[in-house]
């Protein structure tokens, strides 16, 4: 059985779907133990075939992460113990979340209405992270050079050549390699200090969050490449060994952007009442957040209802918050206590309840962490909505623009629609609105040979193309 590399898409819907307790088992038969799993899915071919690849090895990753626990003996558990550390569990669950995780499958076999294959899992460095990482330290060094095997097949849809997908292979390689290089290096939690005083939620995962911003952004991170091999696989596939080159200070700018992005977003806060929408906004920009003069130019949106009580004892005020994007997807809300405090039901009142309200440091934590939150499942969800707004004439064929659209890495969650005589399409991207028109530009000059798009941003939150 042979290293295969299974597709982010596969292992990452599966996370949240596949969870069931592992029947795993060892294979000593090798100086290496091994960890065996068996994956399942519902139904028959390729997609079927991947889904229980994707299930058996999410089986094994909450294994290693120790959500669920398996009997085995004290010999057994002393010798995964040894082989399974914890380092090598953390870069063989990096690489799972990440989609680069190389692991053996069996062939697979129908069982009733299932297809299932085999996974056998091995410890770092066999578990598919080119060189390990070795000789490779994240110092000043303006520049890091990382070996990395690549594989592509010829893609009609995105006018690439065999050689052309596996170089493009290779350089997201490098810089998820270089990427590992940061975390185990301790630089990115670093970083990430403006997030430190609140709590992560369970399924964010910064270097995978990372991983899926750089993925579109490759090619502006490497300063040079050097061939090493090249194989042309009898399937019409090809892999590529290139030595290539990955500038620090552009990684660094890439990922202090988005931790900024993801610690600090901006925010527009709509409230009905002036008083509180100035409240919100003050105490928010006392939290460290940035401030967004309108919705277009904000990562989230604080939508706040004030809702005004009057009880025998007086005037109290309910706050409702809840983070929304420019779509309206919702990722979270707030909610403070209106009991908290009642005041006489007077002119001016409102306006102390707001600011009582939110000087309450209980009150600014809560907020503060659920914005957070909230900003986090944005970015584990594939980032902002975006929205591409094309004349007819720019649109040419729209199927074909939605598939190579929907090609592009880094970008998911693609919605066509028609308004007002446009073709317009949503998307999720981490990359900020300029980059993402940078990166779309040559997929239109794909798309349309013969027309030349002009691309003009918006705001964050929109980009028009004639």
């Amino acid at each position: 059985m042979g290293g295969k590399r299974l597709s982010k898409s596969f292992a990452i819907s599966t996370l949240f779907v596949c969870m069931s307790v592992p029947a795993l088992e060892l294979d000593k038969s090798q100086p290496t133990l091994a960890l065996v799993e068996q994956g399942c899915a519902y139904g028959r071919g390729a997609m079927a075939i991947e889904s229980a690849k994707a299930d058996g090895l999410n089986n094994l990753r909450l294994f290693l992460q120790g959500e669920v626990s398996v009997s085995f003996s004290t010999e057994d558990s002393a010798l995964i113990d040894d082989q399974f550390d914890q380092q090598n569990r953390d870069l063989l669950l990096t690489g799972i979340a990440a989609g680069n995780i190389h692991a053996d499958f069996s062939a697979p076999e129908i069982q009733g209405d299932d297809t299932c294959v085999t996974v056998r899992l091995t410890p770092a460095p066999d578990a598919g992270f080119a060189n390990n990482n070795d000789g490779i330290e994240w110092d000043d060094s303006p520049v890091v050079s990382v070996v990395v095997i690549g594989e592509g097949n010829k893609s009609t849809k995105n006018a690439l050549s065999a050689r052309q997908a596996a170089e493009q292979d290779a350089f997201k390689r490098a810089i998820s390699q270089v990427l590992g290089v940061m975390v185990k290096s301790g630089y990115m939690q670093q970083s990430y200090s403006a997030m430190s005083a609140t709590e992560s939620s369970d399924d964010f995962n910064l270097q995978e969050i990372a991983t899926q911003s750089l993925s579109m952004q490759s090619q502006g991170m490497i300063s040079s490449w050097n061939e090493i091999s090249y194989q042309k696989n009898p399937n019409g596939s090809v892999t590529i060994t290139l030595d290539v080159s990955v500038e620090r200070q552009k990684m660094e700018e890439k990922i202090t952007r988005l931790i900024k992005s993801l610690g600090q977003p901006s925010i527009y806060v709509d409230a009905q009442l002036p008083i509180v929408k100035t409240t919100f906004s003050n105490a928010l920009a006392d939290m460290g957040f940035d401030l967004a003069s309108n919705p277009a130019q904000s990562s989230v949106i604080l939508d706040v209802k004030e809702t005004q009580k009057v009880t025998p004892s007086g005037l109290q005020l309910d706050l409702a918050a809840t983070v929304l994007d420019r779509a309206g997807n919702r990722y979270g809300s707030w909610h403070n206590d209106p009991t908290f405090m009642t005041l006489p039901n007077k002119a001016g009142m409102l306006n102390e309840l707001a600011a009582v309200h939110l000087a309450v440091e209980a009150n600014q934590i809560a907020l503060k962490r659920q914005l957070h939150t909230s900003v986090q499942t944005m970015a584990s969800r594939g980032g902002p909505i975006r929205e591409l707004i094309f004349s007819k004439k720019a649109a040419g064929k729209q199927g074909q623009l939605y598939r190579l659209i929907g090609a592009m890495n880094g970008v998911s969650d693609i919605k066509l629609s028609q308004q007002a005589g446009n073709i317009v399409i949503q998307l999720r991207s981490l990359s900020d609105a300029s980059d993402l028109a940078q990166y779309i530009e040559p997929t239109l000059r794909i798309h349309q040979p013969n027309y030349r798009s002009k691309l003009n941003v918006l705001n964050e939150y929109q980009i028009r193309v004639l």
